[in-house]
């Protein structure tokens, strides 16, 4: 597996992408492309913004970006470039994916599977990335592009603790410090000693896939009305979109924590 682009999303999404810039430069991945995305949702609705991103990374005001490639321009890249063999995953609201849908209609079938954390599915609320953009995320369940979805229903269940900040922090040299110090502003602000590992979970199924067990459904997202992003499933067994039912808890913990320390520490991705 090959990294060759990454696009942000959502919010301030230049600052993400000096973020973004500032840690794929550390891990010499100079070459990789940035896409700067969507910064407001299709429908309009408000952006909720922790307020924190950005601060305490040293040099990040100093870090230069190309702001004139957005992300419908990577993704279109990527894909008629990789047709047939890209694989995309999604950790953000569905805004940029769901552009790139509309504007070409040869792009859905370019992709060989789109991996995405977001949804709840067997649980009565609606997951953060999904109620985010809602209309966005319609549009993509309804693509027919294959998909793996990691919803709140594993990944809740899957945690970064103190030990695993240590470790992480003494194997990864000088990200690791930056990583250590994201996640403890996090911790401040939430007011927690540990949190969940919603993204590197949505991540594992295209490396560890026997660590989960799946289920194949239909997926469905309520766009309209009181509590929007809702998701439900119907058609388990015949549906056409993989869904994470359950994950070996102990084991996605190990994996993502040596993966966090190992490859940071090589300046690796793979």
């Amino acid at each position: 597996m090959r990294l060759i682009g990454v696009t942000t999303v959502y919010g301030d999404t230049v600052l993400r992408a000096r973020m973004t810039r500032l840690v794929l430069d550390q891990l010499e991945r100079r070459s990789v492309p940035i896409g700067i995305g969507a910064q407001e949702t299709l429908s309009g609705r408000l952006v909720w913004w922790a307020g924190h991103e950005g601060q305490g990374i040293l040099g990040l005001d100093r870090v230069q970006i190309d702001e004139g490639t957005t992300a419908a321009d990577l993704l279109h890249q990527a894909a008629t470039e990789h047709r047939g063999n890209l694989e995309l995953f999604a950790i953000g609201p569905l805004t940029n994916v769901a552009e790139a849908i509309s504007a070409d209609d040869s792009f859905a079938p370019s992709l060989r599977h789109l991996y995405m954390m977001g949804g709840a599915f067997w649980m009565e609320q609606a997951e953060h990335n999904i109620k985010s953009d809602p209309e966005a995320a319609d549009i993509v369940f309804r693509s027919g592009i294959p998909m793996t979805i990691c919803g709140l229903d594993v990944t809740q269940r899957v945690r970064l603790r103190e030990a695993d900040i240590s470790e992480i922090r003494n194997a990864a040299g000088g990200i690791g410090s930056v990583l250590e110090d994201q996640v403890r502003r996090w911790w401040a602000y939430t007011g927690a000693t540990e949190n969940h590992l919603h993204d590197p979970v949505a991540i594992l199924p295209a490396l560890r896939p026997e660590l989960f067990r799946f289920e194949q459904c239909d997926v469905h997202v309520k766009v309209e009305g009181a509590d929007p992003g809702r998701t439900w499933v119907d058609g388990c067994g015949s549906g056409t979109v993989r869904i994470a039912a359950d994950v070996n808890v102990k084991a996605a913990e190990q994996e993502i924590v040596r993966r966090l320390a190992g490859r940071c520490a090589r300046g690796a991705l793979r």
